[in-house]
């Protein structure tokens, strides 16, 4: 549904309406593919009961970057998914156009990698819903593109909803799949790369505190 036109009220409910569908959809994600009791189930979980949705949205401009046009590429792919993917998808296609997407600086890093990846937080300090408890955003990638090494003081935990392959340190590349989950404890170094499809993650970041956290 194109929101552009409608009321201030009647777009606010909107965002809304998808703000809730996304977060139902990830913690439905997260709790069917974390083991009970494991350390990045606690981890998830927690930074999941942190999210409040009925915060004020962010007067934030949405922006759309060229990586964005993956999107619906990557969506496309989890058709064969379980079904909790597939609606997680349609949740972040839903809420892709209200998003400001954003290019990370500061990485030694192709010329493909400029336009090639796109980021936007959902919930955080710079989010479309502010938080100061929690950090929850979205990763595309467009194909053949490598996000090099990076660090930040909060753990993460990636929902990988794509092909592609992630590594810490200089160790070996492993490639979750679909569904997969990812940890990332604190200030490890880290970095992804997609394949010959472009890349698709959420990411949870349980505690990142006042501070800004780069990503």
């Amino acid at each position: 549904m194109d929101i552009t036109g409608a009321g201030e009220h009647a777009v606010e409910a909107l965002q809304r309406a998808r703000l809730g569908r996304f977060v139902a959809a990830l913690g439905a994600s997260v709790n069917h593919r974390c083991a009970d009791g494991s350390a990045v189930r606690r981890s998830a979980r927690l930074a999941l009961l942190a999210i409040d949705v009925s915060r004020a949205i962010e007067s934030r401009s949405p922006s759309m970057l060229p990586a964005c046009g993956w999107l619906p590429t990557a969506i496309s792919r989890l058709t064969d998914a379980d079904g909790d993917l597939v609606e997680l998808g349609r949740s972040i296609a839903a809420l892709a156009p209200v998003l400001a997407w954003y290019r990370r600086t500061g990485l030694a890093a192709g010329p493909e990698f400029a336009d090639g990846h796109a980021n936007a937080i959902v919930f955080g300090p710079q989010g479309l819903v502010h938080s100061n408890d929690v950090l929850v955003g979205v990763t595309v990638m467009a194909p053949h593109v490598l996000y090099g090494d990076h660090h930040h003081p909060p753990e993460e935990v990636y929902l990988v909803l794509s092909s592609g392959a992630w590594r810490q340190h200089d160790g070996p590349w492993s490639e979750p799949g679909i569904g997969g989950i990812v940890h990332n404890p604190p200030d490890i170094v880290h970095s992804m790369r997609s394949g010959a499809d472009p890349l698709l993650a959420v990411w949870i970041l349980p505690t990142p505190s006042s501070a800004h956290v780069a990503r």
